[in-house]
């Protein structure tokens, strides 16, 4: 499907023959960010795998070029190297040495406005696909590369390789986008084993005194990956579909209040999983996510730039967590609280999160912010829930039947501005088990992350 659209697209462009001039304007571009991690206790007490101590010192350099060939014709190609210290010649698992000294291509899209209609932008290639709060489209995993395979929550490089077309009617802007995730064409031909993510989002600013925008959409995912078929033991080749309508509003009642809510049903096949014996496509899918978020400035000790946030975020989940029931929401590529420990142990369904969040300058270019988060379940399950932690087949921690708190974490991050260009950053978290955990795996988990980063 992607390539019909591009074959459209580029038949589209040659009917409307553009001139094109000689480079206008070139402009170069980077940053460099050295992270240290240190992380303890990520397996919550199972002692196995790579979990029960990570450290690490990475380093990441991206390198930029952005080029005006015309007025309405420009390009920008960004390469991008995360690579872990002391790795050059040593690997952690198996890809991690070839990983650490590859220059990977984060970014690289041609951008033409007015193409054949004035208020019509069309991008093409390696890009940024980011919408709302990130709650559903903000981040594609299937891009990302790691630190040597360590941490690997934290890496970078997350852009789609899609084609957009922005629609732009001040005050309603429309977005439209086709990507494509993963492609197995050359295993499996004709787009058997594609996967894709298509959408259209609309925003609408009000223009009323309280600035309110409305956004609109709807999100689809369409995976012809191969399905097993317990019963038969064998695999099928079936397209599972995957359709998201959502809307989002964001205002400000008063000064310095910000109230925004985000709504998302997701209905579709879920096709199969490993421990179900329906054939594909019985599985049809019945979820939903909600999401709440308050931000305030508060109208005292202004020096001080005080602000207070809270929210709360649902995500549906089965009650029988081993059995997929087509209840638990699917989080298609949400980019939300990356770097809390938390989000890097559990995936983002079947989950109940309450945050709260007070942030404050108490110096000149120096910012401190305390922040809360409490993590249940959204559904007692009847077996097992597993844990998204990284690096650790084996060694994961054992949740409780029947339990629904997941803990609790605190985390402080400062972030210092030592120039316009130059940032300073520490945080610093700690999570404890609840009750959904056993006696034995229920040991807490820590980390401290710090980092400077220069962009020029």
């Amino acid at each position: 499907m992607i390539k019909k659209i591009t074959m459209m697209l580029a038949l589209v462009a040659l009917m409307a023959a553009p001139a094109f001039a000689s480079v206008q304007n070139v402009k170069v571009s980077g940053s460099l960010a050295t992270t240290s991690v240190i992380r303890k206790g990520f397996d919550l007490g199972a002692g196995a795998g790579a979990l029960t101590a990570q450290n690490i010192v990475a380093t990441t350099t991206s390198l930029g070029v952005a080029a005006d060939l015309t007025d309405n014709v420009s390009t920008n190609v960004k390469l991008t190297n995360e690579g872990a210290w002391g790795l050059q010649g040593a690997a952690v698992d198996s890809n991690a040495a070839s990983a650490n000294n590859t220059l990977y291509v984060d970014a690289a899209y041609v951008t033409m406005k007015e193409l054949l209609y004035s208020p019509l932008t069309v991008t093409i290639g390696r890009q940024t696909l980011a919408y709302g709060n990130q709650f559903l489209v903000g981040y594609n995993s299937a891009n990302k590369n790691y630190w040597g395979g360590v941490a690997t929550d934290l890496a970078g490089n997350g852009n789609f390789d899609a084609i957009k077309a922005v629609l732009s009617y001040d005050p309603l802007t429309i977005d439209l986008f086709a990507s494509q995730i993963k492609d197995n064409g050359n295993l499996q031909p004709n787009d058997n084993a594609d996967t894709d993510l298509f959408g259209i989002n609309a925003s609408y600013k009000l223009g009323d005194k309280m600035s309110t925008v409305i956004e609109a959409y709807t999100f689809a995912k369409n995976d012809k990956g191969n399905i097993q078929n317990v019963a038969s033991g064998g695999f099928e080749t079936k397209t599972r579909d995957l359709f998201v309508p959502g809307l989002r509003v964001s205002t400000n009642p008063i000064e310095g209040l910000n109230v925004q809510l985000e709504g998302a049903y997701e209905f579709g096949d879920a096709g199969l999983t490993l421990d179900r014996v329906e054939k594909p496509g019985e599985v049809k899918v019945s979820a939903y996510g909600a999401q709440g978020k308050v931000n305030y400035a508060l109208p005292v000790l202004k020096d001080l730039k005080p602000v207070l946030s809270a929210g709360y975020t649902y995500l549906s989940g089965d009650k029988n967590g081993a059995d997929n029931k087509g209840k638990a929401f699917n989080p298609l590529y949400e980019n939300q609280n990356t770097g809390r420990i938390y989000d890097s142990l559990f995936s983002a369904t079947n989950q109940s999160l309450i945050e709260a969040a007070f942030e404050l300058a108490p110096i000149q270019d120096l910012t401190a912010k305390l922040s809360w988060y409490n993590v249940s379940k959204a559904q007692k399950a009847s077996s097992v829930s597993p844990i998204n932690q990284p690096n650790a087949a084996a060694g994961q921690a054992v949740v409780e039947n029947g339990k629904k708190d997941l803990g609790n974490e605190l985390d402080l991050d400062l972030t210092y501005a030592y120039t316009e260009d130059v940032k300073f950053g520490v945080s610093a978290g700690y999570f404890a088990p609840g009750k959904a955990f056993d006696a034995v795996n229920k040991d807490s988990a820590t980390q401290l992350l710090s980092s400077v980063s220069v962009a020029f």
